[in-house]
Order: C-alpha cells, then structure tokens, then sequence
C-alpha cells in the first residue's frame, strides 16, 4: 500500500495516507521520473548582461518558446538588490542543441528599438 500523493509505503491494513488524507493503493510506488535535469548537458551562453529587465524579458522568451535555460550567477542579482549602484553581469545558458532558436529569440529581444520616453 502506498499513497499516490506523496508515495509514503504503508502496511496493509491501512486505508488513507495520514498526511494527505488520500486513499492509498495496493502495491509498491512506482519509480521515480527521470530528473529534468541532466549534468552531462552542453550549455552554451546566448546572453550575457547587467540589465536586469533584459535579463527578465530574456527569460520570459525562452520559457514562453520551451526552452530550458540556466542563468549562470544569478545569486549576483540579489546583491543588486541591496545595493543597486553594483550591477552584476549574469549569462543565460540554453542546450546546444536549442541554440540557434534561442539566439534568434535573444537577437530579436536586443534589437529591438527602446520605446520613446516622454521628457
């Protein structure tokens, strides 16, 4: 027996998890789903910056395409956020093998015109 929600293993007898209040199933959990995340991954850089709305906008382009990022000193911006004179460089990373889309989103993101300001 086993619940389904938070795959905690009980013995028979029993009926509901008592964590999560679910009834349990007969049987053993299934295994694990294979992680998301792979170590042997090839990163590559497709921006680097210390605008932290290009940084953002970046972002909401590639996980708007589907495309795995990781921004690499990303902690950096936090220290931006004490102090906002410091301006930390981060580089946002895809999989080589979505490089080219990635690039093509980060190029259209940086020449794009900056909108005009009222004076």
């Amino acid at each position: 027996m086993y619940c389904p929600k938070c795959r905690t293993e009980y013995r028979e007898g029993f009926r509901e998890c008592s964590d999560c209040q679910v009834p349990l199933l007969p049987g053993a959990p299934p295994p694990e789903p294979a992680s998301k995340f792979d170590p042997d991954l090839d990163l590559v850089i497709v921006l680097e910056t210390n605008d932290a709305i290009q940084l953002a906008m970046a972002k909401g382009m590639l996980q708007d395409a589907g495309i795995p990022f990781f921004v690499l000193g990303q902690i950096a911006t936090l220290i931006q956020d004490v102090d906002p004179f410091l301006h930390k460089w981060v580089r946002l990373q895809v999989p080589r093998d979505r490089e080219k889309e990635a690039r093509k989103l980060v190029e259209a993101l940086q020449s794009a015109p900056a909108t005009d300001q009222p004076e």
